[in-house]
């Protein structure tokens, strides 16, 4: 009689790593449903259009205060247009940002600890300093063996998008009021996704697919390194 766990142990390792290939299939359906999601909700308020309320000032004089409502703001408070068609947009897709960095990030770590499980190495990834992505490639480089990846200085730059996005309202300065380096980097070479609204970065139509792009590439990469982790026939203890 076979032994099942053993017999999963000696897997490919096509077949007993962890598979981010799915969680990309997943992360292009979303982003691709949130901009279509925005187009609709741009169309919408463009098409309808705000209410507009009338107050009179003075009767005598034909004086009247015109206010504008939409979706509950209104136009003495908030650019209902900027809002609707440019910031309300640009939040969304940082929050989808938000969560397929997430995604990945998570899916890295699952992938590192199955390959300490199934190849028995012995140090885990919780051995490693650091955390999120950085411990997750320097676990790639020297336990998986993967080669300093060429993305890998992009993926950091993502990774400054991350952060400023979850712990300051994605403004690309310091709290001492510097510019941060690697986000004025990333605004420039992306300048047709990403744009400056006053402090705050501006998630444009196609940045969400930029982003992805950038951190697919580099996992192309540790999908190379895992591929030369082929182990001996999986059902050798099969024909036993």
């Amino acid at each position: 009689m076979f032994n099942l766990e053993k017999v999963l142990a000696m897997l490919p390792s096509q077949f007993s790593h962890y598979d981010i290939s799915l969680t990309f299939e997943i992360i292009d359906s979303l982003n691709a449903q949130t901009d279509a999601s925005i187009e609709a909700n741009i169309n919408q308020y463009r098409k309808e259009g705000p209410e507009i309320e009338e107050h009179e000032i003075s009767a005598e004089d034909n004086a009247y205060h015109i206010v504008e409502w939409y979706m509950g703001l209104d136009s003495g408070s908030v650019d209902l247009d900027e809002m609707f068609t440019s910031y309300y947009p640009s939040v969304t897709r940082r929050s989808v940002f938000l969560t397929l960095y997430g995604m990945l990030e998570h899916d890295y770590e699952k992938l590192c600890n199955g390959f300490t499980r199934i190849h028995n190495a012995p140090i885990k990834l919780s051995d490693l300093t650091g955390s999120g992505f950085e411990r997750c490639d320097l676990y790639a480089r020297k336990i998986i063996g993967m080669q300093t990846s060429g993305h890998y200085s992009s993926v950091k730059k993502v990774t400054k998008l991350r952060n400023a996005c979850a712990h300051n309202d994605a403004r690309f300065f310091k709290n001492d009021g510097q510019p941060i380096a690697e986000l004025e980097v990333l605004l420039r070479t992306h300048s047709e996704v990403l744009g400056r609204d006053g402090e705050q970065i501006n998630f444009k139509a196609g940045s969400l697919q930029a982003m992805t792009r950038i951190l697919k590439n580099y996992f192309n990469d540790v999908e190379k390194a895992l591929k030369a982790h082929q182990t001996p026939d999986p059902f050798k203890e099969l024909r036993k």
